[in-house]
């Protein structure tokens, strides 16, 4: 039996939600616009129909990462419970996939899913008390809270694995300067086990300082 010829014509027709789950089924740290292609079945050039570089293939599949996110159930809960449960969302995908750090801060969003997402905010804090502006105010200041601590979460662990855990250098470098110069800080290190900060602990504080300013204006 004769092989068919091989196609020729369009390349495969695909979407960019397909482009952008190739991407996090294969890794952000390892995705190329070749071994996407090679995953989705398509030619490189085909692909370069939709994406032209890495970095425009990480974009999309950062915006589709955090677009996808569901948020959380409202259960009748208070909603600083709510803001923390979807704080703690978007700050696991982030740890997962620490390659959205960069194109978070790099301003790509999907508009359409940030303003499907903001409606639901916003009703769900608008059954609070909040009108769309403070629901509006209260977001941005619970995401820089948000990108803040999983980028702390990402930098530590990376120090670790790469042999330099931070209270380790941190005494290293405390001996190195001597106890006169830095008292303080060699009494941080004495202990042989220093306790190490939950970093999502800085988002906590925003949202509790966010109910006590809420309850202070309402007396």
């Amino acid at each position: 039996m004769k092989t068919p010829p091989a196609r020729v014509g369009r390349p495969p027709t695909v979407t960019t939600a397909q482009i952008a789950d190739a991407a996090l089924a294969i890794g952000l740290d390892r995705a190329t616009v070749r071994n996407v292609a090679d995953r989705l079945g398509m030619s490189v050039p085909g692909l370069y129909h939709h994406v032209r570089t890495r970095e425009d293939l990480l974009a999309v599949a950062a915006a589709h990462s955090l677009g996808a996110l569901e948020l959380p159930e409202d259960r009748g809960q208070e909603w600083s419970e709510w803001l923390l449960d979807y704080a703690g969302f978007v700050y696991d995908a982030l740890v997962a996939q620490p390659e959205i750090i960069g194109q978070v801060l790099a301003g790509t969003v999907n508009t359409l899913r940030a303003a499907q997402h903001l409606e639901r905010l916003f009703e769900v804090l608008g059954g609070h008390g909040f009108t769309v502006a403070e629901a509006y105010d209260t977001c941005q200041q619970l995401l820089a809270a948000v990108v803040g601590a999983a980028t702390s979460c990402v930098g530590r662990r990376a120090a670790t694995d790469a042999g330099h855990p931070p209270i380790v250098d941190l005494r290293r470098a405390a001996k190195a300067l001597g106890t006169d110069s830095v008292p303080l800080v060699h009494q941080l290190v004495r202990p042989r086990r220093v306790p190490d900060s939950d970093p999502f602990d800085s988002v906590r504080l925003v949202v509790v300082g966010i109910a006590q300013r809420r309850a202070g204006q309402a007396q």
